[in-house]
């Protein structure tokens, strides 16, 4: 590539340290080619506050494409190749950047910013651990909240208060643009069952066809199995916590199905090395579950939703995933949801146990730390 023009918000924020409405470019060849690539902030809204917060020296007010088509061409950068979030722009965006940049042929960066995301600095890890606390700080309040009668959306409402107390910034990043997330995804009941979001887990009814995902107006009720999922922020990184509780008393066909998840939950974590394909995570998850656990649930009737996991930072839904398709090898650095949500369809049972773990040399650290228990409330 000649250039890069970034217009995600998540991108821009990792490499020019804003999210203020605005497009950043990076000319790597061109005139000043010598001196390294050159790159330019250019701000749509909030220019004085982007000046403030930028870690890029050189901040343009932004009129629109043809501002930067501008400056491209007084950095040297008057064809070539040209990289962008090809996942992500609109075909009208793309239609345009065509017409500024004639001449110019359109490739995907996208491959390249989130291989390089994936991989985090220690200051990245020490905020995502910040992030952790807060989700954790979330679990405690549905443990205090769960009781029969009250409805999933107030339990949620609940949770979500906590952790915006605790410093979450109200805004689930998600990269996928057909994505929508508020933080927390709950379900209890026949809810458990339910798949209405965009990802592969079980998400919950939610409250109409406008938003068919999440907490419902159900009311919990004694017995009830019930799943929260928060995905909490802070300083535009992300942690991932799942827990599953139980309305009153756990019986024990809900514990031999609780134990299969920590069961795969252990391994997995035991075998997160610098070196280990993510692709065999999946496959020890698979053996496990195969066995399923008797005389509760007999071998080969437990279910999981294709996949035990996902990196997370800057956006919840970040490479690798961990499934078998994913070719990546884990290096030390990587910041990972371990995801672990077990069905059991002939019971219309579910149960689901996640943390966000960092992958170091020797092991991983759990960054989530609340009880991984069947919680009783």
């Amino acid at each position: 590539m000649d250039g890069a023009l970034l217009l995600h918000h998540r991108d821009i924020l990792y490499y020019a340290g804003t999210v203020r409405p605005a497009a950043l470019l990076i000319a790597c060849s061109g005139r000043h080619a010598e001196d390294g690539p050159q790159a330019v902030l250019f701000v749509r809204r909030g220019l004085e506050c982007a000046i403030k917060e930028t870690t890029i020296p050189r901040v343009e007010p932004m009129s629109g494409f043809s501002s930067i088509a501008r400056v491209a061409a007084e950095l040297g950068l008057e064809r070539g190749v040209i990289g962008t979030e090809m996942d992500l722009v609109p075909a009208q965006l793309y239609l345009r950047l065509a017409e500024v940049f004639p001449g110019w042929s359109v490739t995907d960066i996208s491959p390249l910013v989130l291989a390089q995301r994936m991989v985090k600095e220690a200051e990245e890890i020490a905020v995502s651990r910040q992030a952790a606390r807060v989700a954790d700080m979330g679990q405690e309040a549905a443990r205090q909240a769960i009781t029969a009668g009250i409805s999933e959306l107030e339990l949620a409402a609940w949770v979500e208060s906590a952790i915006r107390r605790a410093g979450h910034e109200g805004f689930q990043p998600l990269r996928d643009p057909g994505a929508r997330g508020g933080g927390i995804l709950l379900m209890s009941g026949e809810h458990l069952t339910v798949r209405g979001g965009h990802g592969l887990v079980v998400t919950g009814a939610g409250l109409s066809p406008a938003m068919p995902y999440g907490p419902s107006w159900r009311v919990l009720a004694p017995g009830d199995l019930v799943v929260v999922d928060i995905g909490s922020t802070w300083q535009g990184y992300t942690a991932d916590e799942s827990r599953t509780f139980v309305v009153g008393e756990a019986n024990a066909q809900q514990r031999a199905l609780f134990e299969v998840a920590r069961a795969v939950e252990e391994a997995v974590c035991q075998a997160l090395r610098p070196g280990q394909p993510v692709a065999g995570l999946y496959r020890i998850a698979e053996a496990i579950v195969a066995r399923g656990a008797p005389p509760f649930f007999a071998p080969g009737s437990l279910v999981l939703p294709g996949f035990v996991g996902h990196g997370v930072g800057l956006e919840v839904d970040e490479p690798p995933v961990l499934w078998p398709r994913d070719g990546t090898v884990l290096e030390a650095g990587m910041v990972l949801a371990v995801e672990v949500e077990i069905s059991a369809p002939e019971q219309g049972m579910m149960v689901k146990l996640e943390d966000t773990v960092v992958v170091q040399e020797a092991d991983c650290e759990r960054l989530t730390t609340w009880p991984r228990e069947l919680i009783e409330c």
